[in-house]
């Protein structure tokens, strides 16, 4: 009975299966990125104007190096196994009976090499482009061109002298048309104007009207100035309606008196209104119109200054102040 047994383990044992996939496989050794490389990388990505690589960014690096390495060694592996089952299949064909298989020994497998630079995601830039014209077709072009344009030219026929006077006719009148709307645009400037120079006048005469706290002890020259203000308040009246009217030879006049009205307002007329006048019955309105009439007179003669809709109304030839 042991003796069956023996003979089966026997048996057993010389029919037993090795799998090829356990036999030592090659230890693999990854080359890591040096410094030197490191420093190269960040040499490159200067010279590129871009900002060094940060410590996440260097180990991504290490770590894409080190990838590819074992991307490349898997195919390497098995390219080689692919190699070694063909070479296997060939040699059992060939082999002799007595042939025996030698003993395995493990192996080192050499990594291939790996360059550093490949790691750099900015891939490099294209060539410009330049688009180069023959110049004998640049100038046969331009010749072409001004060729076409001189026979445009030539194609229209000449005006007569009837149909020029025409052109003109009809070219100062449109003119003509365009003065009339803005010379009516003017129109109503002029109403502006005047309601503003009379309101001016009228505060500038209620301003020399305005009361003292002590009558009695009124310093001379104040009065005078107070009689100054108020005859230039009426002549501002009567200049603000002449506005409206249009009269072209006091226009220049109308600028200068409402301009020399706000200076005289403002010195020595503060000097009245501080000292004076704002402490009596009914300062503040005084003071309110003051300031109105001082403003009132500097926007009449910036109006009147530059205003193009009221040149035109005064450009009007159809009244009779001229």
């Amino acid at each position: 009975m042991d003796d069956q047994k023996s003979l089966e383990a026997q048996l057993l044992g010389d029919m037993g299966y090795e799998d090829p996939r356990k036999a030592a496989q090659p230890k693999v050794q990854y080359q890591e990125l040096s410094d030197d490389q490191i420093a190269i990388l960040q040499q490159q990505r200067a010279a590129k104007g871009q900002p060094p690589y940060t410590d996440e960014e260097i180990a991504e690096l290490k770590a894409e190096f080190i990838e590819r390495q074992r991307t490349q060694a898997m195919e390497a592996a098995m390219a080689a196994q692919a190699e070694a089952q063909k070479a296997a299949a060939a040699a059992m064909l060939a082999e002799p009976e007595d042939y025996s298989q030698p003993e395995r020994k493990p192996q080192h497998e050499a990594l291939p090499q790996v360059d550093a630079s490949a790691l750099l995601e900015e891939p490099a830039p294209e060539p410009e482009r330049k688009v180069v014209f023959n110049q004998e077709d640049l100038e046969a072009a331009k010749m072409s061109a001004a060729k076409r344009a001189s026979d445009s030219l030539k194609e229209v026929p000449a005006q007569t002298a009837e149909q020029q006077k025409r052109a003109r006719e009809e070219m100062a009148l449109l003119r003509l048309q365009q003065q009339e709307e803005l010379a009516a645009k003017g129109f109503t400037t002029s109403i502006f104007l005047t309601v503003m120079g009379v309101i001016a006048g009228a505060l500038t005469i209620m301003f020399a009207a305005g009361a003292y706290p002590d009558p009695d002890n009124v310093v001379g020259l104040f009065k005078f100035f107070d009689k100054c203000y108020l005859l230039l308040g009426v002549i501002l009246i009567i200049l603000a309606i002449t506005v409206v009217l249009r009269v072209k030879k006091v226009k220049g006049m109308v600028n200068f008196l409402f301009a020399l009205n706000a200076i005289l307002l403002i010195i020595p007329g503060s000097v009245l209104l501080l000292s004076e006048k704002k402490n009596a019955p009914g300062g503040i309105a005084v003071c309110v119109g003051y300031v109105l009439a001082i403003v009132l007179s500097f926007v009449i003669v910036f109006i009147t200054s530059t205003s193009d809709k009221l040149n035109a109304y005064y450009a009007k030839s159809d009244i009779m102040y001229d």
